[in-house]
């Protein structure tokens, strides 16, 4: 066997191997969602579940806390994890082993979020409450249909649960250590789950925006990480660099 091979720890190739699985089973789940009237089915419960209009929009709660704090929470989350970086192999608190890890999660939550967002301004899809249907003013149009393309719709797919799912590459950078990868991969996904969920009750999204946004997000992670790895197989991310075999660079 390869040495490569030797290094890649069974969940972290578990993971990559999974991530052709996930692409095809959110897009058979969101197009189900969408085209099977799954999405309008559940936003029109959550809406009349509010009495016939986005009640919890923008209440504290919902509008101050989930959204643009969780907003804030992850961006500074990000910005430690660059300081962090940054301080690598320079001071005793984060010892230069950290130094590709941290790298490369850096690069990753903010290469999903951007992608994320993206596509989000050229989707020409519209959020729950423009739409006619729940007080609005624009008739629904589905993600990829010929109809949406142009339109100034920016709601798909979904940017705040993103900041949280975007957080699934801590999973891999720390897959030198199975048990600590489980978690941060869990951690992420119930972070995207309370920002997705949050802003489908406040009505900026269907249920099927953040199936994509989670599959965006992990692909990507995966992707970074294969990429990461091959310009130096020897030595996979989270793993210590020994001292005799550290390489230049970082």
């Amino acid at each position: 066997m390869p040495a490569s091979d030797r290094h890649l720890d069974p969940v972290l190739l578990a993971g990559w191997k999974a991530g052709a699985a996930v692409l095809l089973f959110a897009a058979l789940l969101a197009g189900l969602l969408q085209y099977a009237g799954g999405d309008l089915w559940l936003a029109d419960r959550i809406y009349r579940w509010q009495g016939g209009q986005w009640a919890l929009r923008d209440t504290w709660l919902f509008s101050t806390v989930l959204h643009r704090g969780g907003h804030h929470l992850s961006v500074v989350a990000w910005l430690a994890v660059v300081a962090a970086w940054a301080a690598s192999g320079r001071c005793k608190i984060v010892p230069a082993h950290w130094r590709r890890p941290l790298g490369y999660l850096a690069v990753t939550v903010l290469a999903s979020t951007l992608l994320v967002g993206l596509i989000k301004r050229c989707s020409g899809v519209d959020c729950p409450w423009d739409l006619l249907r729940y007080g609005g003013t624009h008739a629904y149009l589905a993600p990829f249909s010929p109809a949406s393309l142009g339109q100034p719709g920016a709601c798909f797919p979904a940017g705040h649960a993103s900041a949280g799912y975007a957080w699934v590459a801590a999973g891999f950078a720390l897959a030198a250590n199975p048990r600590r990868a489980r978690l941060a991969w869990a951690l992420a996904i119930a972070a995207g789950l309370v920002f997705g969920i949050s802003q489908q009750i406040r009505g900026a999204h269907f249920l099927s925006h953040d199936i994509w946004t989670a599959a965006l997000c992990w692909l990507v992670a995966a992707r970074l990480f294969m990429l990461w790895r091959r310009r130096d197989p020897e030595a996979p991310v989270g793993t210590p660099v020994r001292p005799g075999n550290a390489r230049g660079g970082a």
